[in-house]
């Protein structure tokens, strides 16, 4: 008379169910055509969650935990699942047992073969005389010379007086093979000489510019001409000092004139003609100079106080001035600046 009506509790209940066992269901053919032989360990895992109690497989898996466990085995169903997963785990253990000792018998060839390997491979140990090996020793070195405040100012007084050492050696030497004017001193008082110079051919170069720039440029150029690199011919040898003065025509002036000193051997006649009209040969007449001799880097503010220095000393003596003074160089570049030697000359009648 009266149907049994199904709760919608319940309802929801066979509908969860049947949909965790298709996914189940989907679960188990997706592992099958992906590892269709499963190994032994993947084996006995599927075969404790699927009859472990507390096992959830399907959709159960993805619900809360709220949602869990609606249906909960009997007794006797959790015994018997219980049976059945210790047989098959005990059925799996045995196997992989079986699977190690097998394993095992292979060990002695794989410790070979490990072995082979690593003969092959490269030493990743640090190498004992290696680069590397000496560059860590030189990074320690470098570490224990920092932190040793004494050795590094020792080192570095050291290395100066070395440095300049040397390059007073490399002046001495340059000075020693290197031809310079004769002349002979007719007076001293101080830094300041006076002078008599014997005759002298020079080669002169103009250029224009403030007076660093042009006698770097006029350097250049008669360079070029002694060095016999735009004319045919030997080489002439260096002397010093070089000359630069300021150039004068018709009462206007053109620009700073550069002269290198001729060795005495040549004269104009016995000297290879320059290749281009930029170098020209001169003769220069016997003088007498009003010469103050300073170290240092050449610079216009000094050069002002020795030239100051100069022309109160021939006002003082009554001497009289011929010309614009000249500067005088004896040092190359490379040489420092209290080595080096400047002068500054003025012609003065006799």
């Amino acid at each position: 008379m009266f149907r049994h009506k199904s709760t919608a509790y319940d309802r929801l209940t066979d509908a969860i169910s049947d949909i965790g066992e298709r996914i189940a269901e989907l679960e188990h053919n997706v592992a099958e055509r992906v590892s269709p032989t499963p190994s032994v360990a993947e084996r006995a895992r599927r075969s404790v969650a699927q009859y472990l109690p507390g096992h959830q497989t399907g959709l159960y898996r993805y619900l809360p935990d709220f949602a869990r466990g609606w249906q909960l085995p009997s007794t006797d169903d959790a015994r018997s699942a219980y049976n059945s997963a210790y047989g098959t785990t005990a059925d799996t253990l045995s196997d992989l047992r079986s699977q190690l000792s097998d394993w095992a018998s292979h060990l002695p060839s794989w410790r070979r073969v490990a072995s082979e390997t690593r003969s092959r491979l490269p030493d990743a140990r640090l190498p004992r005389y290696g680069s590397f090996r000496r560059g860590m020793q030189t990074q320690r070195g470098v570490d224990r010379l920092r932190d040793n405040d004494t050795l590094t100012t020792v080192l570095i007084v050291g290395g100066a007086v070395v440095a300049i050492g040397g390059a007073a050696y490399v002046a001495k030497k340059f000075y020693d093979h290197t031809e310079e004017p004769d002349y002979d001193v007719v007076r001293r008082d101080g830094d300041i000489e006076v002078r008599d110079y014997d005759a002298m051919v020079v080669a002169e170069t103009v250029k224009s510019g403030y007076h660093e720039k042009a006698r770097k440029d006029g350097y250049l150029t008669l360079s070029d001409y002694i060095s016999a690199h735009n004319r045919p011919g030997k080489k002439i040898t260096m002397t010093v000092p070089v000359l630069q003065q300021l150039s004068e025509s018709e009462g206007q002036t053109k620009g700073w004139a550069i002269r290198f000193v001729m060795p005495k051997k040549y004269s104009t006649a016995t000297l290879p003609a320059p290749g281009g009209n930029d170098v020209r040969l001169k003769d220069v007449a016997p003088k007498r100079v009003v010469a103050i001799r300073f170290n240092g880097n050449f610079s216009a503010s000094l050069a002002s106080k020795k030239l100051m220095t100069l022309y109160n000393y021939i006002a003082d003596e009554n001497l009289k001035q011929k010309g614009d003074p000249e500067y005088a160089f004896y040092n190359p570049p490379l040489v420092p600046g209290f080595l080096k030697r400047n002068e500054i000359l003025i012609e003065i009648e006799r």
